[in-house]
């Protein structure tokens, strides 16, 4: 048994981690919690309960252990730096099994359904006020119970997952066996290798066994010898009414541990979130979401959607859960979608598999029913899919459901057609709907935002939509509801070296603000820094620690993902000069740290902070110095850059310099400083600069731009190329 004080949860946001964390932080615990891919509500719950959520896999403190999910391999160099420190590394089931030592364990096992019976036995034990703790692999919908919570009984129920081999470690007190079929196929080579591993099970099951009659688990059990009587219950015949099986089951295992639960009314049972979750429903047509990613999970949940509505139009869209699965299990799930009417697929999610070609989606297209041949494809983009279920089907039916199907990512493609359902087709009102329980409380989104006071500029019209994420969880949220719902986007940081058009941005822009990504953290004589820090609050930061090198951010409006993105630089320095890498989020929704040698660096650019999103960034010192020796040089910095730079409202340089030659220098010799359209000036200190000297227009500021550009082509045949840009535009659309 191991009692840690303190633990680190790596891929903290499994259904497999979450409840484990939260029944450890309800234990007294103390509990650090890291995920590169949170998601709301589920970040905001664990940090509702005291859990530490960490943006980097660095705990605040040295843990007892750290436990990491089936998704994070022991050769993971995270997994392997803890090692190095002497801490000791437990995958999840084994640190489950290993914790729950001494405690009566109630362990529900099979090769699918157990989420869901899992979080009935727990719901119908509430009723009766029985006293245990709890961990389900699932969220209660609505939330209505946490998904693991601990308490003072020493009564445990859990599922235990077969899927990782730590099945063999546990030792329950009572175990309820739902079926065994051949799944996991990388642990099992067929089914008789999972009955062996639930017979090994059984035998080590020291007080009630409950098992489903007329199956092979009841074949098996009639030649294993127990010092209590086992107990079977009867499925339902019908495979479609797959809920009453599980009420069935649930019963029964009351029974073996000794209470009643055939009075509770489990008709009032809220159901598992993912599972037969009814998205939208109107006359002519029913959205529904199910987590069916076995052959038998699939047969039973179309056949159940048959009973339930036998004249609807059953349209599926499928996505295989793990290339071994569909590789293994191709006819099978091949022959269980001919109950559909329709049938739409989407590519195999992987999870944490590697590639297999022999695994995809197209491994169903040799073996489906001759009238899907033809007709079933593969989506690859939600638009696509949406225009095509958009469609009337086929046949007379006055209903259809349209039914998404599998254990991967298509729920998003789920909630976001039945978001544009909800919403008769209306983008703006679906893409709001979709992000209503998708974000943190501290997300701020708004609808037709004024951006002339979010540019140091100061023009502009209105974005369609304009948003500042609390955390990343809120970004990675937006991001992919912007590309679902194909609106453009564009972070737009402190809005410096940025003009906004007077028709505004038909689309989301996107600002890194808040505590979360203004994070500053002095690491030897480095800095890690979060993509929304100020520069001038990096170079302070900085000249406190005693950091040189930094001096020249001092007088750079914006932050730091901006200066990363167009490698902004002053006094003779860049941006990329202090870069050791930083961390993106790419287009592709992965997320990537890259050396700052290896990025394609040049003037005022960066092509991977164009294409991607700079979350945050490690930048190195020249070194070590007295702060008040750097605070000097600040002040001289500072002291140039005030009598050099206007200090009206201006998007910095507008042009960039000519190679050998300054486009300040090149405006002036023509004479343009003082040059004016409307309220929009050229500097009389810098000619460089186009300032506002108040309620200027973005046609104003352009205007002059074309007409600056202009005058120096025609006196000294330069060309000047804008520095600056406008968002949501080209300069060739004006320029030209």
């Amino acid at each position: 048994m191991i009692e840690p004080r303190t633990v680190l949860l790596l891929g903290a946001s499994g259904m497999g981690m979450a409840p484990l964390a939260l029944y450890l932080q309800g234990a007294g615990v103390g509990v650090e919690a890291y995920d590169d891919r949170f998601c709301e509500p589920l970040r905001s719950m664990m940090m509702d309960s005291g859990i530490t959520v960490l943006s980097e896999p660095t705990p605040t403190t040295k843990p007892d252990c750290v436990i990491r999910s089936s998704a994070i391999k022991e050769t993971d160099k995270r997994v392997r730096s803890f090692l190095l420190q002497g801490v000791p590394v437990y995958q999840r089931g084994d640190f489950i099994s290993r914790l729950l030592e001494g405690k009566s364990i109630v362990a529900v096992v099979g090769s699918h359904g157990k989420t869901s019976t899992t979080g009935m036995l727990v719901w119908g034990l509430k009723q009766i006020n029985f006293s245990f703790s709890y961990l389900v692999g699932g969220r209660f919908k609505n939330d209505s119970l946490a998904s693991g919570e601990w308490n003072r009984s020493s009564v445990v129920l859990l599922e235990v997952d077969e899927s990782d081999g730590t099945i063999d470690r546990f030792s329950p007190d009572y175990t309820l066996a739902l079926n065994c079929e051949w799944d996991h196929v990388d642990h099992y080579a067929d089914s008789k290798a999972f009955l062996k591993t639930l017979g090994e099970l059984f035998e080590r099951t020291k007080q009630g066994l409950v098992f489903p009659k007329g199956s092979n688990i009841e074949k098996l059990i009639g030649k294993l010898k127990f010092d209590f009587n086992p107990i079977a219950f009867q499925p339902h015949e019908n495979p479609a009414l797959f809920d009453d099986s599980n009420r069935r089951a649930v019963i029964a295992m009351g029974k073996s541990m000794g209470v009643d639960l055939g009075q509770v009314d489990f008709s009032l049972f809220p159901g598992m979130e993912r599972r037969q979750s009814v998205l939208f429903e109107s006359d002519g047509r029913m959205v529904v979401e199910d987590y069916a990613h076995h052959p038998s999970e699939l047969r039973a949940f179309l056949a159940n959607r048959r009973l339930d509505a036998p004249n609807d139009l059953l349209r599926v869209v499928f996505q295989p859960h793990r290339f071994s699965r569909t590789r293994a299990h191709a006819k099978k799930f091949a022959e269980e979608l001919s109950l559909a009417d329709e049938m739409y697929l989407m590519q195999t999610y992987g999870a944490f598999e590697k590639f297999d070609a022999s695994g995809t989606v197209e491994a169903l297209s040799g073996h489906l029913p001759p009238r899907f041949r033809e007709d079933a494809k593969v989506y690859e983009e939600f638009p696509d899919l949406r225009a095509a279920l958009g469609k009337k089907g086929k046949g007379k039916a006055k209903r259809d459901q349209i039914l998404f199907v599998g254990a991967g990512n298509l729920d998003r493609w789920a909630h976001a057609f039945a978001s544009y359902e909800k919403t008769k087709g209306d983008r703006d009102r679906a893409f709001a709907d979709y992000l209503n329980s998708r974000l943190s409380d501290g997300c701020d989104v708004r609808f037709k935002e004024s951006m002339s006071s979010k540019t140091t500029m100061r023009v502009g019209g209105e974005a369609l939509w304009y948003a500042e994420p609390a955390n990343l969880e809120d970004l990675l949220a937006l991001v992919e509801a912007s590309h679902l719902f194909e609106l453009p986007r564009a972070m737009i940081g402190r809005g410096s070296n940025l003009i906004i058009p007077d028709d505004g941005y038909a689309g989301l822009a996107l600002r890194l603000k808040g505590t979360f990504w203004s994070e500053i953290s002095l690491r030897s004589e480095a800095l890690v820094v979060g993509a929304g820090a100020s520069l001038k609050e990096i170079c302070r930061v900085a000249c406190t620690g005693g950091l040189k090198g930094f001096e020249f951010l001092e007088g750079i409006p914006g932050t730091l993902g901006g200066a990363l993105r167009m490698n902004a630089g002053a006094m003779g320095w860049e941006t990329f000069d202090l870069v050791d890498w930083v961390l993106f989020l790419m287009p592709d929704g992965s997320m990537r740290t890259i050396a700052g040698a290896d990025m394609n660096v040049g003037y005022r650019y960066c092509r991977e902070a164009f294409d991607g999103i700079a979350l945050r960034a490690k930048l190195r010192s020249e070194g070590l110095s007295d702060h008040r020796a750097i605070r000097k040089a600040i002040d001289n910095m500072a002291k140039r850059r005030r009598h050099s730079q206007p200090r009206e409202a201006s998007a910095g340089c507008i042009f960039r310099n000519p190679e050998d030659e300054s486009a300040g220098a090149l405006i002036d010799q023509v004479g343009l400083k003082g040059e004016r359209e409307g309220h929009a000036v050229v500097s009389d200190v810098h000619a460089n600069f186009i300032v506002n000297e108040g309620g200027a227009s973005a046609d104003e500021v352009i205007e002059l731009i074309r007409r600056v550009r202009k005058r120096v082509e025609e006196s000294n045949g330069k060309l000047l190329e804008p520095e600056i840009g406008v968002l949501g535009k080209s300069w060739e659309e004006f320029l030209s």
